[in-house]
């Protein structure tokens, strides 16, 4: 197996978010999207955050070379919804979750099949329970860029949106652009081991 060592700081950290979860236990495969996302926000009325998401959305496309991220006018289309609501809200929608909906105030919840490639999912951001803006706008970058299938948190970078504790930093940081622009790549490939990542890793 190739040396850790040899990874570009980018590479390592997608390492790290890319085979773990913040629940549950750690991945063994990349978990990713093998389609384009249609993405449905529903429960809505907050012009500003919508804006966000078209800012997220664009960014995270401009980034990808395997996917893209569209928006669709009514559920029944969508692979992905959003919620921005309450808990409640959320929990009536996706009731697998709804026993982390207290303790969490965004949370991200994904399915898969048996070759690792993401089929579906949604999220959530509590805008009740969250009052400032800038925090919501980073719950909705975190969660949905988790949804990517970069599920775990870490300590290493303060800056980064996969940061474990909690802030309200509304923005990507260079770390990330980088980490997602590597795990977005085409040569980055749904159910690939640890070992297989790693490999692959060593090309960027």
């Amino acid at each position: 197996m190739p040396p850790e060592d040899a990874l570009s700081p980018a590479a390592a950290y997608l390492l790290t978010v890319a085979l773990g979860s913040e629940f549950g236990s750690n991945a063994k495969a990349v978990r990713k999207w093998s389609k384009n996302m249609k993405v449905f926000l529903s429960d809505t009325v907050d012009l500003e955050l919508r804006t966000e998401f078209e800012h997220i959305r664009q960014e995270i496309n401009a980034l990808s070379s395997s996917f893209q991220i569209d928006t669709v006018g009514n559920i029944q289309e969508a692979n992905f919804v959003i919620f921005l609501s309450s808990a409640d809200t959320y929990a009536a929608y996706e009731s697998s979750a709804a026993s982390l909906l207290n303790s969490n105030f965004g949370l991200v919840w994904i399915y898969w099949n048996n070759q690792d490639e993401i089929t579906r999912g949604s999220m959530y951001v509590d805008i009740f329970r969250t009052k400032e803006l800038d925090c919501q706008k980073h719950l909705l970058r975190e969660e949905f860029t988790q949804g990517l299938g970069l599920l775990n948190d870490s300590y290493d970078y303060p800056e980064s949106i996969f940061y474990q504790a909690y802030t309200c930093l509304p923005t990507y940081a260079t770390i990330d652009t980088e980490l997602l622009k590597i795990f977005l790549d085409a040569r980055i490939q749904a159910g690939m081991t640890r070992a297989q990542l790693l490999e692959a890793l060593l090309e960027f």
